[in-house]
């Protein structure tokens, strides 16, 4: 059940600090922000106003904090105008007995650019009545918390789990850049024998004309010569490996037995 104005009203700052009773819902009480949380390299930096792009994230500190009775919860949510704004809130439920400052998880779905600045309201706390004080009251590794701390004691289970997600995202690049390669590699086949089927045609045609047997093999040299070294290139560009000796000692080997010929011919 959730406790209504009136009661949240007569509280005050026992159970919300600092308290304003303009911002007192019919069922709730509009936070404001205080300060806006991202993590680069482990490390957790603060900030007074941040914009998100479209699908990112951001935690956000409340100026508030809550002192929760041992028979009362509280559950966040973004309000209407903000959810309408394109903003999804995530948040813990607050058990009984736990006393912290209030924090969340905001995330922009929209389409657009959104700032967010200090002292906004994006969020209300509502508070729910228990059916009888608990037995055991809040004393987990997120009581009093009043700076943001992050994954806490849970840092090296969730930092486990994350890095076997990195991993695998890894995998999914290295398989992007093969598929990228072997493409490259087949519309580099296709456009050679293209080349290779119509010059052939063509010198075929003029068969009578002297020494044109040189002529299509130091052609067909060059051309598989330049093929086999385009492979090897293309493939040590987009898989980020090793030049491929094999196919640039036949590219290089082709090349210079055309040069040979070209030149006694």
């Amino acid at each position: 059940m959730f406790v209504a104005d009136k009661n949240i009203k007569e509280k005050g700052a026992t159970l919300i600090s600092p308290f304003n009773e303009e911002r007192v819902g019919p069922i709730s009480y509009d936070l404001s922000s205080e300060e806006f949380y991202t993590t680069e390299d482990g490390e957790i930096r603060n900030q007074s106003e941040i914009s998100l792009e479209p699908g990112e994230s951001v935690f956000v500190s409340c100026v508030e904090t809550v002192d929760l009775p041992d028979d009362m919860a509280a559950v966040i949510n973004a309000r209407n105008s903000k959810i309408r704004q394109g903003l999804r809130i995530d948040a813990p439920i607050y058990y009984p007995g736990h006393k912290t400052r209030v924090f969340f998880r905001v995330s922009n779905i929209s389409k657009d650019v959104i700032q967010f600045l200090k002292d906004e309201q994006y969020a209300a706390i509502y508070f729910v009545k228990v059916d009888g004080a608990v037995e055991r009251p809040y004393k987990g590794a997120f009581s009093d918390e009043l700076n943001f701390r992050g994954m806490a004691e849970y840092r090296g289970a969730y930092e486990k789990a994350m890095r076997k997600i990195e991993s695998k995202k890894d995998e999914l690049k290295d398989m992007e850049k093969g598929i990228y390669a072997n493409v490259l590699v087949l519309l580099t086949i296709f456009v050679a024998l293209f080349s290779l089927i119509n010059i052939n045609v063509g010198l075929a045609r003029e068969s009578t004309e002297t020494g044109i047997a040189f002529r299509m093999l130091i052609f067909n040299l060059g051309t598989v010569g330049s093929i086999a070294m385009l492979i090897s290139f293309a493939q040590t560009m987009i898989k980020s490996k090793d030049v491929n000796k094999s196919l640039l000692c036949i590219g290089v080997a082709c090349f210079a037995v055309a040069l040979v010929l070209a030149a006694w011919l």
